[in-house]
């Protein structure tokens, strides 16, 4: 019997594919993505790096498994050591603040570990699943400048992939009743449509369109 994730994942197959195949992390992983869209898109996803710390640890604070937890705290301490990079007085676009108000959310408001587990994972998934998917189709140019090719490596790979199987086990583990299932189901769906809207945000901006 396939596991709960695994089943959410065949039943909203067309979003979650949707959400690893946007024109952005395509032209991304072809290396064709203009550098205006690339600079629009890295400025826009360091806009939730301080709120996703506070969620990183809200998750740890929330987890009821010793074992877990020590994963999630070793994460945290990894994450602690990331040079704060924020461009405090560019713009944030409104896709962008719809899911900063989801992580504000989560951080501030919620205190159900399956929620914020769901996103954890769903957030993540996402963005091993746009790098697999090229890597996987041998779609990836071998001389992709660096620029492109740094961001594919942060999201593959043999380290990010356990991370990712470790959030994936944590929602089976912990979704085992009905209510569960709906909220764990609900997030996940929002959370794969914030990645597109917040993709196509980005691939779409424009200063004319201000």
């Amino acid at each position: 019997m396939s596991s709960f994730v695994d089943q959410l994942l065949a039943k909203h197959h067309s979003v979650y594919t949707e959400s690893i195949t946007h024109p952005l992390t395509n032209e991304l992983c072809q290396g064709t993505l203009p550098d205006y869209k690339l600079f629009t898109y890295l400025t826009q996803d360091l806009k939730f790096f301080q709120v996703g710390l506070n969620l990183f640890g809200k998750t740890l604070a929330l987890c009821d498994d010793a074992k877990a937890a020590i994963t999630l705290e070793n994460l945290v301490e990894l994450k602690l050591k990331v040079p704060r990079m924020l461009q405090e007085d560019s713009i944030t676009l409104p896709q962008v603040q719809s899911y900063i108000d989801l992580l504000n959310y989560l951080v501030f408001e919620c205190n159900s570990y399956v929620e914020v587990i769901t996103f954890m994972y769903v957030m993540e998934e996402v963005y091993l699943g746009w790098a697999n998917y090229h890597l996987e189709k041998g779609t990836i140019p071998k001389d992709l400048a660096y620029k492109y090719h740094e961001w594919i490596i942060l999201h593959s790979g043999e380290a990010f992939t356990g991370w990712v199987q470790f959030l994936k086990n944590e929602v089976n583990r912990v979704v085992t009743t009905e209510d569960a299932k709906k909220k764990s189901e609900q997030i996940f769906l929002q959370t794969l449509t914030l990645e597109i809207d917040f993709f196509g945000a980005c691939y779409d901006y424009s200063e004319d369109s201000q």
